[in-house]
């Protein structure tokens, strides 16, 4: 039995005529009765009563119709979304925290704007993790912070910001020197986040080390942390915005400093992109 069999077995049975189900389905009489003939013979029964004029089901093809109907119904269902099912698995991101929590949420709600119905499966990791996950194919695109060396991915650089050095609200504006920023209690990203990697290669070009009293791979917990007056910590300037123009924070000062990271948008060269990654690619070389 194959679903052309059953195809032609309900047209049969719903004009209860051979001839009118080839025309309908744009097949030979003879393919039809060839058909139903092989059909009857896997059964070991007969599915149709033959008329003069017509025919009509038996029990037993009565049966066969009400089991092969909601096989059918299913399988055009699918036939009919077919040109659609491109669209349907929701698109997978892998962000980094400083562009989710930012301009991420924007960026998708922009793209919702044209393609109503694309779904997102939004993960957030440091930059290290989400190369790893675009790498292994578990998400379809990666914004990283930091630098881009992998050959095997085609990058678009879709921002930057600048890095900042963070106080307690109490505290007064002041300009520190950098290794008078050194000597004060630091709270620091891990190792491996585009933040720490920035900051604490510029504290060995200048000859220092880094000895961090706290941390921790949430932003959130180091802003909770200078808040308690637990030291200074180095954090993207677009984070901690609003809570500096709020004074909630105080930005202190460096002398002779200007860190930034980029921020880049990563999809793999060698992967099959379906029409709504690569419109989705599109729209971010429209940004800047």
């Amino acid at each position: 039995m194959n679903f052309k069999q059953c195809v032609i077995f309900r047209e049969i049975a719903k004009t209860n005529n051979f001839t009118k189900a080839a025309t309908n389905l744009y097949l030979t009489q003879s393919a039809v009765s060839h058909a139903i003939k092989d059909l009857e013979e896997e059964a070991d029964t007969q599915l149709f009563e033959r008329l003069h004029r017509s025919v009509k089901l038996t029990p037993a093809g009565e049966l066969f119709l009400r089991e092969i109907q909601p096989i059918i119904e299913e399988f055009e269902s699918v036939e009919a979304r077919l040109p659609d099912l491109e669209q349907q698995p929701p698109l997978k991101i892998a962000s980094c925290i400083t562009y989710a929590q930012t301009e991420l949420p924007q960026l998708l709600h922009q793209f919702n704007a044209s393609y109503p119905d694309t779904q997102f499966n939004i993960q957030v990791f440091p930059a290290a993790e989400s190369i790893a996950r675009l790498e292994s194919g578990e998400v379809d695109l990666a914004f990283i912070e930091g630098q881009v060396s992998q050959s095997s991915f085609q990058a678009k650089r879709i921002a930057d910001y600048r890095l900042c050095v963070v106080a307690h609200a109490a505290l007064e504006e002041e300009e520190l020197s950098f290794a008078e920023l050194l000597q004060r209690p630091l709270l620091l990203r891990e190792r491996g986040s585009a933040v720490r990697e920035t900051f604490e290669s510029f504290a060995v070009l200048q000859g220092f080390k880094l000895f961090p009293v706290w941390e921790s791979v949430d932003s959130q917990a180091l802003i909770s942390a200078v808040k308690a007056g637990f030291g200074l910590s180095v954090l993207p300037y677009r984070l901690v915005k609003e809570e500096i123009l709020q004074k909630k924070l105080t930005e202190v000062k460096i002398m002779d400093w200007h860190l930034t990271n980029d921020i880049s948008a990563l999809i793999r060269k060698s992967r099959y992109q379906s029409r709504i990654i690569a419109d989705f690619w599109e729209m971010l070389h429209q940004i800047n």
